[in-house]
């Protein structure tokens, strides 16, 4: 298991404690200090900022430069981390959670500049009802008279929202604010979402899923399907069998391929008991 279902899940899935979500996590002051900032930091900010930034750590020597990702990292699982969720788990996420607030999504206002994108879920959170957090979002996103920023959804109304998340192949992931309180769910891809974006440059802001994906060689048809669908690349095909296949070393668990294998080829196994991928997070 991952090094916060150690810390803050007694060995058992950290994002399936109902503690984690609890009003008494959030009324602490720190902790709606740290989201205020935070929400007006990243959607204020830009995107070619970060950029630059890893562009300078990629001309250090590289052991000096994961020496201090490895620094940086440890800062942000204190603050700010999350981990990959398939949509099973994703369910019981939502039934934890006291309310579910869908809200424009801040990376994606830093990577494009629109406001309209409202890919992220408030646990918890809800801004017309924590005036503090609701004036934060108001000011960053400035929406019009008639524009509502907020919308409260059932958890049965925000699962299927997700279903039609992953037939655009986005990855769902649950984040901490100020750990080990779970406030959010964004759902992400490679191009837009800033955590996605510091991955490439070898930095980590999320564990990968409690999962491991692996394909039925016998019903896999080599359509091929799944290797668009992967955010990490981490499908393969075979030309000589015609068959998929997943790295178990690449593979983050989200389970986004098997979206689109019509034949039911794919699964998601228990990462702590695949052979090679059980210490990978």
């Amino acid at each position: 298991m991952c090094q916060f279902c150690h810390q803050h899940g007694e060995g058992r899935k950290w994002y399936l404690k109902a503690e984690n979500y609890s009003a008494d996590l959030l009324s602490d002051i720190r902790r709606r200090r740290y989201i205020d900032e935070f929400i007006r930091s990243i959607g204020n900010g830009t995107a070619s900022e970060l950029e630059r930034t890893f562009h300078r750590a990629m001309r250090l020597p590289a052991w000096l430069r994961h020496l201090g990702y490895k620094y940086h990292e440890r800062r942000f699982r204190k603050d700010h981390f999350g981990q990959v969720v398939p949509i099973e788990d994703l369910r019981l996420v939502f039934d934890l959670s006291n309310s579910v607030v869908r809200m424009p999504c801040l990376c994606r206002k830093n990577t494009t500049g629109r406001s309209d994108a409202a890919y992220c879920f408030g646990l918890g959170i809800d801004p017309e009802r924590l005036l503090d957090i609701r004036e934060a979002f108001l000011e960053t996103f400035r929406p019009g008279p008639d524009a509502a920023l907020f919308e409260r959804m059932s958890a049965e109304e925000a699962l299927e929202l997700h279903r039609s998340f992953e037939a655009q192949g986005l990855i769902h992931t649950v984040w901490t604010f100020k750990s080990p309180f779970i406030g959010a769910i964004c759902n992400c891809d490679r191009r837009d979402c800033l955590a996605m974006v510091s991955h490439r440059y070898g930095f980590q802001l999320f564990f990968r899923a409690e999962y491991v994906a692996s394909v039925d060689k016998d019903a896999c048809k080599g359509c091929r399907a799944c290797l668009k669908m992967c955010q990490f690349g981490a499908i393969g095909f075979s030309v000589l069998d015609r068959k998929a296949d997943i790295d178990p070393l690449r593979c983050y668990g989200c389970g986004i391929c098997r979206e689109a294998c019509e034949a039911g080829a794919i699964r998601l196994d228990a990462r702590h008991e695949h052979p090679l991928a059980r210490n990978l997070w």
